[in-house]
């Protein structure tokens, strides 16, 4: 059985800071989650593809090409907030929950699966 390889906690918590960031922004087109998970397939994709390839068939702007489709797919280029519905609404709010002080670690979970929930 092939063992799983692990991101450096470091790298997961800066990929999952930066990702918040964008929910918050109301700029991500899909779940947190799911843009985490695009971003560590199109690195490592691009990566053992351009590893796999000999020096001199390379394409040297493969991982150009890769980071823009990327950003393409998980983004949109005015905040999602602006284009009404309870998706965009739930996952620019999601994003921000951490910081509802207001709310009791109960509630905030409970918050947390409906918004995710409406995400979905």
């Amino acid at each position: 059985m092939a063992s799983r390889v692990r991101w450096p906690e470091a790298a997961e918590r800066h990929l999952t800071q930066r990702i918040n960031r964008l929910a918050a922004a109301g700029r991500l087109r899909v779940s947190e989650k799911l843009a985490c998970d695009l971003v560590r397939a199109s690195g490592r994709g691009t990566v053992l593809t351009l590893l796999s390839t000999p020096d001199d068939q390379r394409d040297q702007g493969l991982a150009e090409a890769a980071r823009e489709a990327l950003i393409a797919a998980i983004t949109t280029d005015t905040p999602a907030l602006e284009h009404p519905g309870p998706a965009t609404a739930a996952t620019a709010l999601r994003a921000s929950l951490p910081e509802a002080t207001a709310l009791s670690t109960g509630e905030r979970h409970l918050l947390t699966e409906w918004l995710d929930r409406l995400i979905s």
